[in-house]
């Protein structure tokens, strides 16, 4: 809870609501109810919180895949989609124990609901794109739906009425916000673009950089500083599987996620999954002499697995007490690696040959994240996160320089060393980085030294301005 100008509280314990999700309030504001969402291997639960006594208790409990998303309260009941069952349903809360019944059924995946003043239900459906208004009246749950606009598959994500009943949508894979007119038509309100993107990856071949935020892969082309979405995507109906950071491998995508646990490999010619298996929580890969190094968030390890099998046999190269091994950079001969927990970046791999134990590069960093190999060949740039700069670290003696201090980066999150995956990449000797805490792609010129051979702090550009948008909760205070 948050006072307005106050500081965040927790009200239950933090940690204590594993998948907590949806969240809303009784109409006089003394009810708290919240639900469990995307757990496909424990149920889920349905809660209630008493704000005055502090009192939790449960209404609904063992629920697969989701008990609640995006859910309203009204007339003493909460009308919440189903996304897994394909149905919303009302759980009617002054019956003993609560009463499940449908109000619509034979949807593909609904993920939210909302009412206007005159009590009518508006949904969205993530798969199939629509948003519906039910009549709530029809006796034939499977038919109750009309469907007021349409957008693409795996596009929209929430929705709002306003004080006018003028209905607002939220869009997850594009950041972008759309009112829907009464005549049927869409107006712009929010423009698309990106949200908190994630990671960066460049094809070689083509020198084409991509990079993901929740709900899209976007493909950015460095000469015109534009981007495309090329994949759209949502929780649990894929086509990707939570992806937070990415890497090349030859002219496909190796897609990892911190969320799921996936790696994936993805053909960009084909836009589908080529190779699909699980690591412990991977955060980012580098290819190595035909092979796949992992780092994995839930281990700290660094890890070698063979692309003959799809993965399936590895092998721990690299691991330390406390580690939290992230990032990996480097070539066939010398291999790098960030740990943001001791604030470290170390080789693992000197001419071809795994060290028996990793040889510490640098010290005193804050947080480092991203790393790749600097155009000049003997420096390795780092992002360090913890106070918004990329250092160039010399790659024979761990001397450290500042390239620039002007990127906008998030902080760590409670549970990671880091927030999300900020990383750098090279093209044509440009670095770029993602800026998560900005929502950009920043593009740096490292003018290492001036005529008089002193050191210069380089200036981050943004080459992609990228707009932050409610893309997963949209709302209208009241009045």
């Amino acid at each position: 809870a948050r006072s307005p100008g106050g500081p965040s509280v927790p009200l239950l314990p933090i940690g204590s609501v594993p998948f907590a999700n949806s969240v809303t309030l009784s109409d006089d504001g003394k009810r708290l109810f919240y639900g469990q969402c995307w757990d496909t291997e424990d149920g889920n639960g349905l809660f209630e919180l008493n704000l005055e006594t502090l009192e939790s208790k449960t209404i609904l409990e063992d629920i697969f895949g989701c008990a609640s998303n995006a859910m309203t309260y009204k007339d003493g009941a909460l009308y919440t989609p189903r996304p897994f069952e394909g149905r919303v349903v009302k759980v009617d809360l002054t019956s003993d124990p609560p009463r499940v019944t449908n109000v619509t059924t034979d949807m593909v995946s609904p993920n939210a609901v909302k009412f206007n003043s005159l009590g009518e239900l508006a949904v969205t459906d993530t798969a199939t794109g629509e948003v519906v208004l039910v009549d709530l009246t029809a006796p034939d749950t499977g038919t109750n739906r009309k469907v007021l606009a349409q957008f693409p598959s795996n596009y929209i994500d929430n929705l709002a009425f306003d004080m006018d009943d003028r209905l607002f949508v939220s869009s997850a894979s594009n950041a972008a916000v759309t009112e829907i007119l009464s005549d049927g038509g869409l107006r712009i309100v929010s423009p698309e673009g990106m949200s908190i993107p994630m990671g960066l990856a460049v094809v070689e071949e083509t020198q084409t950089i991509y990079t993901l935020h929740p709900g899209a892969l976007f493909q950015i082309d460095p000469k015109k500083s534009e981007f495309t979405t090329i994949v759209r995507s949502a929780v649990t109906l894929g086509p990707m599987e939570e992806p937070t950071s990415l890497v090349a491998w030859g002219n496909d995508l190796v897609l990892l996620s911190v969320i799921s646990g996936s790696l994936m490999v993805w053909d960009l010619e084909q836009q589908a999954p080529k190779i699909s298996t699980t690591f412990g929580l991977p955060a980012d890969a580098h290819p190595f002499r035909g092979d796949l190094l992992v780092t994995e968030m839930a281990t700290g390890r660094v890890i070698q697995a063979t692309a003959a099998d799809s993965f399936q046999t590895r092998k721990v190269i690299a691991e330390a007490p406390g580690a939290a091994f992230l990032f990996l950079a480097g070539d066939d001969e010398d291999v790098y690696v960030s740990d943001g927990a001791r604030g470290l970046v170390l080789q693992i791999i000197s001419q071809g040959e795994v060290l028996d134990s990793p040889s510490t590069l640098a010290t005193d960093l804050s947080s480092p994240e991203g790393i790749a190999m600097h155009p000049n060949g003997d420096e390795i740039l780092v992002v360090n996160a913890g106070n918004s700069s990329l250092l160039a670290v010399d790659r024979i003696t761990g001397d450290k320089r500042v390239i620039t201090t002007e990127l906008a980066l998030m902080s760590g999150i409670d549970g990671l060393p880091f927030g999300f995956p900020n990383d750098v990449v090279v093209v044509d000797g440009s670095i770029y980085v993602n800026g998560d805490g900005a929502d950009v792609i920043y593009k740096i010129e490292d003018e290492e030294n001036d005529s008089s051979g002193t050191s210069q702090e380089a200036t981050a550009t943004t080459i992609c301005i990228v707009f932050l948008c409610a893309f997963n909760f949209i709302f209208f205070a009241a009045q």
